[in-house]
């Protein structure tokens, strides 16, 4: 017979099934006023870079409770209800379901905190459906990948599902889709919406606002110099504050080829958020394609600098990771990237499984030189009394991680780089021994997110007939020789 299940088992029983939501959300939240941090922030003038301030430092922190059990921050939590009846204003909705004023759900739906469950509809049809012909209903989305299960959780809908096998309710939400809402606009009762009270807020993206940031422009791509702690693609809960919408915001508008305004750069690549330097964006599609086929074809060449504490050996590194771990946007698994220093049995089976199992990854390391980090030179990093190295390191392949996990494999991890440090020096190899294998499973425990930028700077980029190549980097140009190491 087949188990009925109530709807909170079953919500949670489906966050269990589908870990690809566990990292962004919680099943409900409470329902408390968001701080004042939704409001806009405005760049502020200080000796430290917005890059070196904190993420709402204590809404990132993990809260713990009384028991000792630990929460996720505040940023991670939302909503899932769906819109009352006889509610056919967004903002309405929100202020009703968020329990904040008409004002602070507007800015949520702004600032891109609101998400709404379409069905497979084509762009025209998203459009159609919240347009009343006047032009005070159009809402612009953007789309999300599926598998963002939502629900009907029960406020202020007359529904009950509470029957609802435990395959059923799987089945319902794993058809659900999502779609930004970025306007005020009119919605249908009873649909499903999602809400972050607690936007994620990214105060280096007012950086933009020095129009030194901007390295290069012609009339298909921009180059910029991208700030430390700043997404190149938006939160769930906050489409504005990353590349392209700070550099639309604070550098454009940017004018196509035939003139007509740039409604907001499109990503070219991805340049970690903890790590700043040169970053592409194109004008249009075209361009977007354009710089992907490069890739493809290996003719973007990119320089990196890396700081650490110990001397990097110069020449060729080559290492191999696992296939399935380097997958951009993967959930599972450890968030950091180990790689193998042992050649695959064969180079032609390598390569023929590399889809699958093992990728290679080539950096060189084309220099390496003592430096001197001065402390209270615009960055709160402590160097100690320790000796710092600065690698300048040009990429042959371009893997997610890869300079980061590449030098922490060989000792040398990034400084400020809490994803690797605990991991430094260890490689798949040490799976074979139990007694290492112990000692990894100790470190990975340690592994943490940056909350700091990190020692790497996207230094330089060239293709196509551009060069372009970022500015001194946080941690200075405290170059004290020029011998190798």
């Amino acid at each position: 017979m087949t188990s009925r299940i109530s709807k909170p088992i079953g919500y949670l029983v489906l966050h269990t099934i589908m870990s690809v939501t566990a990292a962004f959300t919680y099943p409900i939240c409470s329902s408390n006023r968001p701080s004042a941090s939704i409001l806009h922030i405005q760049s502020e003038s200080n000796i430290v870079s917005s890059g070196e301030r904190n993420l709402d430092d204590e809404r990132n922190k993990h809260i713990v409770e009384d028991d000792g059990r630990s929460q996720k921050p505040q940023w991670m939590k939302c909503i899932n209800a769906v819109v009352p009846p006889n509610v056919r204003i967004l903002n309405e909705a929100v202020s009703i379901l968020a329990n904040v004023s008409r004002d602070e759900a507007t800015k949520l739906i702004e600032i891109g905190a609101v998400w709404a469950r379409m069905d497979t509809l084509t762009d025209d049809d998203v459009i159609d459906q919240y347009f009343d012909g006047s032009g005070s209903a159009a809402i612009q989305y953007g789309d999300f990948p599926s598998g963002w299960g939502a629900g009907d959780y029960g406020l202020g809908s007359g529904e009950s599902k509470d029957d609802m096998t435990l395959d059923e309710y799987v089945e319902r939400q794993m058809s659900l889709r999502y779609r930004r809402i970025l306007t005020p606009s009119s919605i249908e009762p009873g649909t499903d919406i999602r809400v972050y009270p607690h936007p994620r807020r990214f105060p280096s993206c007012y950086d933009f606002a020095d129009p030194n940031r901007l390295l290069y422009e012609d009339t298909t791509f921009i180059v910029v110099d991208k700030p430390p702690m700043l997404p190149t693609q938006p939160e769930p809960s906050n489409y504005e504050e990353c590349c392209p919408g700070c550099v639309n915001l604070l550098m454009g508008p940017f004018k196509t080829i035939s003139g007509e305004d740039v409604v907001r750069p499109l990503i070219c690549h991805r340049v970690d958020s903890c790590v700043g330097g040169c970053l592409v964006l194109s004008k249009d599609g075209n361009g977007q394609r354009v710089f992907s086929e490069l890739q493809r074809e290996r003719k973007i060449k990119k320089v990196y600098l890396a700081v650490t504490t110990n001397p990097v050996p110069l020449g060729m590194h080559v290492h191999w990771m696992w296939g399935a771990l380097n997958a951009r946007g993967q959930r599972g698994g450890t968030p950091c990237q180990f790689v193998s220093h042992v050649v695959p049995e064969s180079r032609k089976k390598a390569k023929a499984s590399s889809t699958v199992a093992w990728i290679r990854c080539v950096l060189e390391v084309v220099k390496c030189e003592p430096i001197t980090i001065n402390r209270h030179d615009g960055h709160t990093y402590d160097p100690g009394d320790k000796q710092h190295y600065q690698s300048t390191v040009r990429l042959v392949t371009g893997r997610k991680h890869q300079v980061r996990a590449q030098l922490a494999s060989i000792g040398c991890p990034l400084i400020r780089d809490t994803l690797y440090e605990p991991i430094s020096g260890m490689t798949f190899e040490d799976l074979q021994d139990e007694e290492k294998e112990d000692m990894m499973d100790e470190a990975l425990s340690k592994v943490r997110v940056p909350t700091e930028p990190i020692g790497l700077q996207a230094h330089a980029i060239l293709f196509a007939g551009v060069r372009a190549k970022a500015r001194t980097p946080w941690w200075g140009d405290g170059i004290i020789h020029s011998r190798d190491c």
